[in-house]
């Protein structure tokens, strides 16, 4: 009986421990970076935690989640004080076709913005939401 109570015990504890992490917001993760695309004529906003070509995005406030397959998109860094802008354009597809997608719009917005410049992006990418 003594065995059961400590295992139940345990389990209890670990849910305690794990949900939180499991439920946590995705917008106070580290490097996360927050956009807003037109989807449909809808306003979606979204948070990136990242850096592959094709990282999933977390819909805010929805247990969503779009899964691009192709983008085009332009990001631009203009440093602070002056100075040439870097701008860097990225496309890329996945190559099998996927079914049901959609195009959303990034319009342009800025992405950071602190002593050593600003940096915005804009652009189009394709993908679909989960569940689907």
């Amino acid at each position: 009986m003594m065995r059961r109570l400590l295992v139940t015990a345990a389990c209890v504890t670990a849910a305690a421990v794990l949900v939180p992490a499991a439920v946590a917001d995705p917008t106070n993760a580290k490097n996360a970076g927050q956009i807003t695309a037109i989807c449909g004529g809808q306003p979606v906003t979204v948070v990136v935690n990242g850096n592959g070509t094709f990282t999933p995005a977390h819909v805010v406030g929805s247990t969503s989640v779009f899964v691009p397959t192709a983008f085009d998109l332009t990001f631009v860094f203009t440093p602070s004080g002056g100075g040439s802008p870097f701008v860097d354009t990225e496309t890329a597809a996945k190559a099998a076709p996927i079914r049901n997608t959609v195009t959303c719009t990034i319009p342009l917005q800025t992405t950071f913005s602190g002593p050593e410049g600003t940096a915005t992006i804009a652009g189009t990418v394709t993908g679909f939401f989960t569940p689907r």
